[in-house]
């Protein structure tokens, strides 16, 4: 066949382009498992980093694995919908948060995932964050326990300004400040408002601040709106394990966050899971 024809041309590009799109494919199939244990590695890092105070170390990408088996992860893992009631059948792991956030506020049909951490001998429920910033997407974990006191928050964005709105990522101190605080106030869901210096938190008087970040104040309200939205999602779960009142004159007290005391059915009684008080056993 003469080199120099045009039929020659044709079939010899066509020829290279079959074959560099078949090694393209080979390689992409080959490498899909790894990209994927990468990908399911660096979310259990972004969700664990949420408890990394409490776990008394940083999670890194090369210890989250270890991590996540210790803390048996795994077997505590739980979906919920707006209404607070446990889905079946899901698999809570593989729920992509931006899927479930619509314009900002968490769907009707949303199915939520909770990764449920126990750390020396408290649970700390872990909850998924989305929400647009300043220039892309923002999202994250809050961990809070039974009470509503965070346990700590972990940020991640798609674009925003580095040394300015980035730093919800890339400065520790950002996320460190939310540890201790509240999201209720007077049992009503107020979260934590991040405001200039001396502003009250928008969404409920009276509730929990932390402070902007320095010349990155648009997106430091975005941060505060996902977070308010993200946990208006969950709040009928949050409420569900807000810790009972105990009854004082009860030879019982109640947990778990069921019911209270019942009035009518005996001084004292708990609607509800109950268990012995330890003066008691």
């Amino acid at each position: 066949m003469n080199r120099n024809s045009n039929v020659y041309t044709v079939i010899y590009a066509t020829v290279l382009t079959v074959l560099v799109a078949v090694l393209l494919t080979v390689a992409a199939v080959g490498l899909a498992p790894q990209q994927k244990a990468n990908s399911d590695n660096e979310k259990k890092q972004q969700v664990l980093s949420a408890v990394s105070e409490k776990l008394g170390k940083e999670v890194t990408f090369e210890n989250a694995a270890d991590i996540w088996a210790e803390l048996k992860m795994d077997e505590n893992l739980l979906a919920v919908n707006v209404e607070g009631t446990q889905l079946e059948g899901i698999n809570v792991f593989e729920l992509v948060a931006k899927q479930q956030f619509a314009k900002g506020q968490v769907k009707q049909d949303a199915q939520l995932p909770v990764f449920c951490a126990n750390i020396d001998g408290n649970t700390y429920y872990i909850m998924c964050m989305y929400g647009a910033g300043l220039w892309d997407a923002i999202w994250g974990y809050i961990a809070v326990d039974a009470e509503g006191n965070i346990a700590g928050c972990s940020f991640d964005h798609a674009g925003e300004t580095a040394g300015l709105g980035a730093k919800i990522k890339d400065d520790p101190a950002f996320a460190e400040a939310f540890i201790g605080k509240n999201i209720y106030k007077d049992g009503e869901l107020a979260s934590v408002a991040v405001t200039k210096p001396g502003k009250a938190n928008p969404y409920v008087a009276g509730g929990e601040t932390v402070d902007c970040i320095t010349g990155a104040t648009k997106t430091s309200d975005c941060v505060s709106d996902m977070i308010f939205q993200s946990l208006k999602g969950y709040q009928n779960y949050l409420l569900s394990i807000k810790a009972a009142p105990c009854c004082e004159t009860s030879e019982m007290s109640c947990c778990g966050g069921e019911g209270g005391c019942c009035e009518g059915e005996g001084e004292g009684e708990c609607c509800g899971k109950c268990e012995e008080n330890s003066e008691n056993e």
